[in-house]
């Protein structure tokens, strides 16, 4: 029997299946309850569709939250929607501890591929920490018995997106080899270039390095031409803010963070400021 497993990041799966399992609380408040459960279970048979490998579990789902409507007595339907109604709260609630135990995890191959949540997770956390690379790296005391001198080190500066890209590409590559640096993909009209593919993955990387001429509304802008234009499932912009440009980092992050929903491609944008490097 095939595995059942996640094909989407755990992280998303947990945050819809708790969405859905809030709106239960409203449910007896709507004028026709037993309408607004079974738009409720055809939404959430749905996303556990979009979630699984299989079908398994929606269907599953759908069994445990049947309503026999007894036409001939409305107080024993009441009760059998209720009934329907705590089912689908304890399956939601089974459902999301066994995502976070790891039950659902992908399987990983014999030859110690990395699936596509796995291979998200990881270069979020590049991403994210890409500051303590820096600092572990070229700004923290060498080892006495160490060849590397803290003063050839000291001589590795940061100049401007390109100095970014090696240093991203060179923490990536050994985890995902087949990543592409400055990959060009040829729109005929119009050719792209993309600063780091992770083409298994259908995954890019646009790097961003602020410069002392350089406004927010410009770097804004950039960020949006690329959010439009680059063609992948998943996008990560990445800003290396080396002059400290961005006012409010997390409002930045969240203005150009987009679900696949809503522009095609799932974006999710970092900002790296803690260093100076």
């Amino acid at each position: 029997m095939t595995k059942n497993t996640l094909i989407i990041d755990p992280t998303v799966a947990m945050h819809k299946i708790n969405t859905k399992k809030e709106e239960l609380e409203q449910l007896n408040s709507q004028k026709n309850p037993y309408n607004e459960f079974g738009n409720w279970r055809h939404a959430v048979s749905g996303i556990l569709e979009e979630t699984f490998s299989t079908r398994s579990i929606s269907r599953d789902f759908l069994t445990e939250t049947n309503v026999f409507i007894n036409k001939f007595s409305e107080a024993e339907s009441d009760k059998n929607l209720k009934a329907a109604i705590n089912n689908g709260k304890s399956y939601l609630h089974r459902l999301n501890s066994d995502i976070q135990s790891g039950k659902y995890a992908p399987e990983e191959n014999k030859d110690n591929s990395i699936g596509k949540s796995t291979a998200l997770i990881i270069i979020r956390r590049i991403l994210r920490n890409f500051h303590k690379h820096i600092d572990a790296m070229y700004q923290s005391e060498v080892h006495g018995s160490g060849k590397i001198a803290k003063v050839d080190l000291d001589k590795i500066k940061i100049g401007n997106e390109y100095d970014v890209q090696r240093i991203l590409y060179a923490l990536i590559r050994p985890i995902f080899p087949e990543a592409r640096l400055e990959a060009v993909d040829d729109a005929g009209y119009n050719s792209v270039r993309y600063d780091i593919v992770i083409a298994e993955y259908d995954i890019v990387i646009e790097v961003k390095c602020t410069r002392e001429n350089m406004t927010e509304r410009k770097l804004t802008e950039e960020l949006g031409s690329d959010s439009f234009h680059y063609k992948a499932n998943h996008l990560f912009l990445f800003v290396f803010d080396r002059v400290k440009l961005i006012k409010n980092l997390d409002a930045f992050e969240r203005s150009f963070n987009r679900k696949k929903t809503d522009v095609g491609k799932e974006i999710e944008t970092f900002v790296i400021q803690e260093v100076s490097f």
